[in-house]
């Protein structure tokens, strides 16, 4: 019992990673359930058994590699205590180290994209509130400042920086930064510094 127990455990984590590889190669619109049991080298019918279908399948893909929510919780994790007169360095820690995960995680932009363009999927919602009550309590720890509404600014500068992620494979460049190179990305973190630094 307990070997068929972590047989199926292993195999859906297999399923499941990929999902990703083939997010990663094809886009979300652009994945099913063969491609991923050809990928996973598994019988379709164990996604079928184990997740109930597509919608289940991206349900769990989902909830366990919420990349937003985990990148909040490990900067919690590791930022645990930050002197007053640093808060400003771990603001730009944040959204640098933000954006430099979001840029080599692939699949992660791929479902923002897939978010993006389905809306009215049922679990959506869920995912929602779980990654704004991540970001809720990373604002409530390192930007709070009672001269300045850090979170609006916070907000804009994380949807600037996902916009500019998601944009950057159809879109060499943007406003004359060269979304293509380091160097165009390095413009965009010292922006971010300067922002901080005032």
């Amino acid at each position: 019992m307990e070997v068929r127990k972590r047989s199926r455990t292993q195999t859906m984590a297999r399923i499941l990673q990929a999902v990703g590889e083939v997010i990663s190669e094809r886009g979300v619109n652009r994945v099913g359930i063969n491609a991923v049991a050809e990928k996973a080298g598994v019988n379709k019918v164990l996604i079928y058994r184990y997740f109930g279908g597509w919608e289940g399948l991206m349900e769990q893909f989902l909830n366990e590699g919420n990349f937003l929510t985990n990148y909040n919780n490990q900067f919690l994790a590791t930022h645990t205590e930050v002197e007053p007169n640093a808060h400003n360095q771990t603001r730009i820690n944040y959204l640098i180290g933000l954006l430099r995960e979001l840029k080599s995680r692939t699949p992660a932009q791929e479902i923002l994209k897939w978010e993006i363009s389905n809306p009215g999927l049922g679990f959506h919602s869920e995912l929602t509130t779980t990654r704004n009550a991540s970001f809720q309590k990373v604002l409530e720890k390192f930007f709070i400042n009672e001269n300045e509404d850090l979170n609006a600014l916070t907000a804009i500068l994380i949807s600037g920086i996902t916009m500019l992620l998601l944009i950057a494979p159809s879109q060499a460049h943007f406003m004359n930064i060269d979304l293509q190179t380091e160097e165009g990305w390095q413009q965009i973190e010292c922006a971010i510094q300067r922002l901080f630094k005032r």
